[in-house]
């Protein structure tokens, strides 16, 4: 899985992770297909294809340095801002439409969205440290099922986009995570704690900086734009129509209000949870129930 974040700085409306889990066999297939769009866009093979980076930001608002003032000048501000916003929107495309060698094992989207205002008692180093731990452990769960249902025992790889300041201590977590259970579960199928890159290594980190972009503009405050996450939403890892990989953790779930697509599916799982845990008590008192397509939509 490869995992970048977004809204770090201060004064964010959120903390975002986002990350794309992929095979192995399919690795250098969507990297070659994400190279050969950014050729097709720029015409031409440029020498220093790794410097053109799919950073959704950078793509959108490509900056150069202001007169008389020496610093670097990103590759894509040469590029014009049609051409630019034409290769950012066919990339999240081409995440969307790629096929997997084996269908066993698609590509799947992880997300996780910690509001501002969640756990207001947590400073910001808890809520990075809780949404760290929830994604890992979705990855993790993701994994297990593989192994006990196909019967293919993979271990995950998590490979994180350059966090210097942050690096140790995210691999410090894991470790704890991986000895004992912390506040979501015990992670019991990775090979090893994160590893770090450089997103310019690979075009899979910037991957999940599409992914983790995209979810940072859905929930920006007066001005959403939902329009990339759209596109990436059926990608979120799903298991039995229930949406796992997705999830926004807001002090609007608790009060109803949230009507975002994870919340909404969160919603919809527990309730269909509910119904169940009520059926198989009323089945053990030799009770019944109505059928789903009746039950009250209060239950």
């Amino acid at each position: 899985m490869f995992v970048d974040e977004s809204g770090t700085h201060g004064g964010s409306h959120a903390f975002v992770l986002g990350g794309l889990a992929i095979h192995e066999d399919d690795a250098s297939r969507l990297q070659q297909a994400l190279d050969t769009l950014v050729i097709d866009h720029l015409d031409r093979v440029p020498p220093n294809l790794d410097e053109y980076e799919l950073h959704a930001a950078e793509l959108r608002n490509a900056k150069k340095p202001a007169a008389n003032k020496q610093g670097p000048v990103s590759v894509w501000a040469r590029v014009p801002r049609q051409t630019r916003l034409a290769i950012l929107e066919d990339a999240y495309k081409k995440v969307a439409s790629f096929q997997c060698t084996n269908r066993k094992l698609p590509p799947a989207l992880f997300g996780v969205v910690v509001d501002a205002h969640f756990r207001s008692d947590w400073d910001a180093i808890e809520k990075e440290q809780f949404a760290y731990e929830v994604l890992l452990n979705k990855f993790d769960v993701m994994l297990k099922t593989l192994r006990t249902r196909e019967e293919l025992p993979n271990r995950g790889l998590v490979i994180h986009d350059r966090r210097v300041i942050a690096e140790r201590d995210i691999q410090t977590w894991t470790s704890e995570w991986r000895a004992t259970a912390g506040k979501v579960g015990q992670l019991r199928n990775l090979a090893d704690v994160p590893l770090f890159s450089d997103s310019r290594a690979t075009r899979l980190l910037q991957v999940a900086d599409l992914v983790s972009y995209a979810l940072f503009r859905r929930y920006r405050p007066g001005a959403e734009d939902g329009a990339y996450f759209d596109i990436l939403w059926p990608l979120f890892h799903a298991d039995g129509g229930a949406i796992h990989g997705c999830v926004h953790y807001s002090p609007s779930y608790g009060q109803g209000s949230c009507s975002c697509e994870p919340c909404s599916a969160r919603l919809a799982t527990e309730s269909r949870q509910l119904f169940l845990r009520k059926a198989r008590i009323s089945n053990a008192q030799g009770d019944q129930l109505p059928p789903v397509g009746v039950l009250d939509q209060s239950e």
